[in-house]
């Protein structure tokens, strides 16, 4: 059915599907009994838990899914991707939250929380996620935001590019 098809198109974007994410993804209110519909018609989803609260597209159709839903809905993707963004940010899933901000194109989302966990992430040693994500937003976005250009100081300092650091740290001294 349409409503179906429409549904698995607009989470085709997740990795792991839950019932309050595919609702915050799809604007529908049914997402557990979507998603069991969906597991007890073997429609090419997989469960992650005995419980069956979490979920996942088999890859192969996953891929195809999103090709889909490039053909046919693109102008949809960055709403989508704001909508996961903003679901995982308030369930505490923050890397996930920066991954679909940036897949959405909201730079200036993902720069905050990029800011917001800058900190913990460089601690854990998470430094080649840092530097994918800082490669990903492009540098304009950093000149009006000190904080960002001191990240990506430290993203081009890590990559050898060390005029290009200083100068952006240039730039965050002056708008600090």
């Amino acid at each position: 059915p349409e409503g179906v098809q429409t549904f698995m198109l607009q989470t085709a974007i997740l990795d792991r599907l839950t019932s309050s994410l595919c609702e915050a993804v799809t604007g529908q209110k049914d997402g557990q009994a979507a998603l069991e519909m969906l597991d007890h018609a073997n429609l090419f989803i997989v469960p992650l838990d005995d419980e069956r609260c979490w979920y996942r597209y088999h890859h192969l159709f996953a891929d195809l899914l999103l090709q889909r839903l490039n053909q046919t809905q693109s102008k949809q993707l960055p709403v989508l991707h704001c909508k996961a963004s903003e679901w995982y940010e308030q369930n505490g899933f923050l890397e996930k939250a920066i991954e679909h901000a940036l897949k959405g194109e909201d730079f200036d989302r993902a720069g905050n929380l990029i800011e917001g966990q800058f900190g913990v992430m460089y601690a854990r040693g998470d430094h080649a996620i840092l530097r994918r994500w800082m490669a990903t937003i492009p540098e304009e976005f950093f000149l009006s935001k000190p904080h960002l250009c001191i990240i990506h100081a430290w993203n081009l300092f890590t990559r050898g590019q060390l005029d290009a650091a200083d100068e952006s740290l240039h730039v965050a001294r002056k708008l600090l």
